[in-house]
């Protein structure tokens, strides 16, 4: 989804605020013929960020689709679209990264259907103690405890 601009915060119970990420968006595939990083216009970019099909591929579960965004940041952890096609030479990053927004598919099943909080669970879980490979970060979840509340989520 795209952001959507607004004239000031707003807070609305049983909805889900997450830090917006300034990347490239990606669908992230992995099944047995490896990893692809697929952009929203369908370009390939598993060869331009190796690092990251390289994490993905070690994440521990045979099949995985992720949707999220690659972003560089700065010292202050603020993403750079920009630095994407190269920073400054002065100044400190990251490496790229790959921010992930929702998890789509997991271990031969089928996500999308499934309410958000238990789609998050699915994610926070796979991507636990990953450094290349992070959840977006949330800002305000009333709607996930809105959603369906419980323990995590394991597949």
């Amino acid at each position: 989804m795209a952001a959507t601009q607004v004239a000031r915060p707003f807070h609305h119970p049983g909805w889900v605020y997450e830090e917006k990420v300034d990347g490239w968006r990606v669908l992230a595939y992995k099944d047995a013929a490896g990893v692809r990083l697929v952009s929203r216009n369908a370009q390939d970019l598993s060869r331009r960020f190796p690092e990251l099909v390289t994490a993905v591929a070690a994440l521990e579960v045979p099949t995985l689709l992720l949707d999220g965004e690659i972003a560089v940041f700065d010292r202050q952890l603020l993403s750079r679209f920009e630095w994407l096609r190269g920073r400054p030479k002065d100044e400190p990053a990251t490496p790229p990264t790959l921010i992930a927004l929702d998890c789509l598919y997991a271990r031969a099943k089928d996500l999308r259907e499934r309410p958000l909080r238990v789609r998050r669970n699915v994610l926070e879980a796979l991507l636990e103690g990953q450094s290349l490979v992070l959840p977006v970060r949330r800002l305000a979840d009333d709607g996930l405890e809105a959603l369906e509340p419980g323990p995590r989520a394991r597949l």
